[in-house]
């Protein structure tokens, strides 16, 4: 029952967005917003639409720029404080998959952003390659699901997840170089 008056709940929200499939989000002003940094990369085939499962209707996000110029660009800002020279940071095969569903049917509906990548991290010499994935969640009103707003929010905190692992990572640079 309770997922039916979900799937009714989003559909009508969905119907309201002016019969629009797909939900425009705009995060350009983000990465225009952070340094140059030629020595972090981040590559995906995620692209720039994002689909939403878990819906009986699923919605599709555009995120403006692509996800991965968008997961750069917030790691970029919060690794570049920390950037030492010779230190390249290379990430590929970024993926983000978002859901929106009740976990039961007693808990309140939210949103599953799953982010995976792989990266390799040197730093003067000593190199490290590692998989990371990271899930979070925020609550979502089934009456008005605001994915154009919930689903940026999903990306940023898991971007800045990313960043902070991959600080973590970083291997220990060789002494004397």
């Amino acid at each position: 029952m309770f997922k039916q008056v979900l799937t009714v709940a989003a559909a009508l929200a969905l119907s309201g967005c002016g019969g629009k499939t797909v939900i425009e989000s705009d995060m350009s002003r983000m990465v225009a917003a952070s340094p140059a940094s030629p020595w972090l990369t981040v590559e995906g085939s995620t692209g720039s639409l994002v689909t939403v499962t878990g819906l009986d209707e699923k919605a599709r996000v555009q995120v403006t720029p692509d996800v991965a110029s968008v997961v750069q660009a917030r790691v970029r800002t919060l690794l570049q404080p920390r950037y030492f020279t010779d230190l390249i940071i290379n990430c590929s095969d970024l993926n983000v998959a978002v859901s929106a569903k009740a976990d039961d049917e007693n808990a309140p509906p939210a949103a599953h952003l799953d982010l995976s990548v792989n990266c390799r991290l040197v730093a003067r010499g000593p190199v490290a390659t590692k998989t990371y994935r990271f899930r979070q969640s925020l609550p979502v009103d089934p009456a008005a699901p605001h994915f154009d707003v919930l689903v940026p929010k999903l990306i940023e905190a898991s971007a800045g997840d990313l960043a902070e692992k991959l600080w973590a990572d970083v291997p220990t640079p060789v002494a004397g170089r």
